[in-house]
């Protein structure tokens, strides 16, 4: 078998991912981008991995450059990562006998009547798309428009696996960040987006019971969001709400929490933050939102309340500060399941499983 897979500046997991792949495959090489954090994991490793950087959908350069690859280089499987990717991929490959494959993270953006979709996961050449979760292939096959509709043999619902040791270290103390010590502290993480939730989890926290002494520490660029801002300066909320900005160790910083609370109300995949905490022993609330019961499972790995219920929010927050028992079942059991269910080796088992499955079809 032999494999193209093109990505850009991938995580951990799937840097682990393509280490593993090239072991199982004859010929796997990588296109990714050299700036990325873990490109020079990827060579140290021994993958061939081959600097690329495509700037858009529509760059020239990149397709032609992939043209060549493909003509030069026989290829069975050409796996593309991200959207530019896949739409560079999708003009290169054209003529080529290779399946063509393609990578879903969100359950959200693509539809008959999305212009972009058709060049990307509604194009008619494309084979296959791994979907990190079981919602995200359903979002797919729910697709409709008139009389079109999603092809249901194209989705494959492969988790994303990760390994508890890569996050091994010190937790950050989070009274750097102003919290006082000895208060329980819940961590959200969250770019500048309120698609996150961080309005109703804010909302939430400020009905928490005072005696609890909670205070909610936000970790990433969210701090650049003015309505946020703004909203943190109510009466009950000033000195209590802290920003890190962005950060490279916030996995260290969700292990110096109590609770990570993921109150997404957009369209999650896997949530990774949720399974981060879940790595480093730190109890998870969650909003039901897209893949993320498939990891949050109520009462075991977490505690799950549905979109946008500040009330529920507020609850499920005060079950988990109030009660150290509950605390340590949803730490340990947290942590099983991605030792059980989320293991690199068995998502690698399985993507290499669907590449034969595509080739015998």
């Amino acid at each position: 078998m032999k494999v193209l897979t093109i990505t850009d500046r991938q995580d951990r997991a799937e840097t682990e991912l393509y280490i593993l792949l090239s072991k199982k495959i004859e010929k796997f090489v990588v296109l990714a981008n050299p700036t990325g954090r873990y490109y020079v994991m990827l060579k140290d490793a021994g993958v061939d991995v081959r600097p690329i950087q495509i700037k858009s959908r529509f760059d020239k350069k990149s397709t032609q450059y992939l043209a060549e690859m493909l003509a030069d280089e026989s290829y069975d499987i050409v796996h593309a990562y991200r959207s530019h990717s896949i739409a560079c991929m999708l003009r290169a490959g054209k003529s080529s006998s290779a399946k063509l494959l393609a990578y879903r993270g969100v359950t959200t953006g693509v539809g008959y009547l999305v212009p972009e979709s058709w060049i990307t996961l509604l194009h008619p050449r494309l084979d296959g798309i791994m979907c990190v979760a079981e919602a995200i292939r359903q979002s797919l096959i729910d697709i409709r428009f008139l009389w079109l509709r999603f092809p249901v043999h194209k989705p494959k619902t492969i988790h994303k696996g990760h390994n508890p040791d890569w996050y091994e270290g010190e937790a950050v103390s989070v009274t750097q960040f102003g919290v006082p010590a000895g208060a329980k502290t819940l961590c959200c993480i969250s770019r500048n987006s309120l698609k996150k939730g961080v309005l109703t989890l804010v909302e939430a926290f400020k009905n928490l019971d005072p005696a609890l002494n909670a205070h909610l520490l936000l970790i990433g660029n969210i701090d650049q969001n003015m309505q946020l801002k703004k909203q943190v300066k109510q009466p009950g909320l000033v000195g209590r709400v802290h920003f890190t900005g962005y950060r490279n160790d916030a996995t260290q910083i969700i292990r110096g929490c109590d609770v990570l609370v993921s109150a997404s109300e957009s369209g999650e995949g896997l949530p990774r933050v949720a399974i981060e905490a879940m790595c480093v022993g730190t109890p998870v609330v969650a909003t039901d939102s897209g893949g993320t019961r498939e990891v949050v499972l109520d009462g075991q790995t977490g505690l799950l309340i549905k979109k946008g219920d500040v009330e529920g929010l507020k609850e499920a927050v005060t079950r988990c500060l109030t009660s150290p028992a509950l605390q340590n079942k949803l730490s340990t059991e947290g942590l099983a399941f991605v030792k059980s269910h989320l293991t690199p080796e068995k998502t690698a088992k399985e993507v290499y499983s669907w590449y034969q499955a595509l080739l015998t079809n």
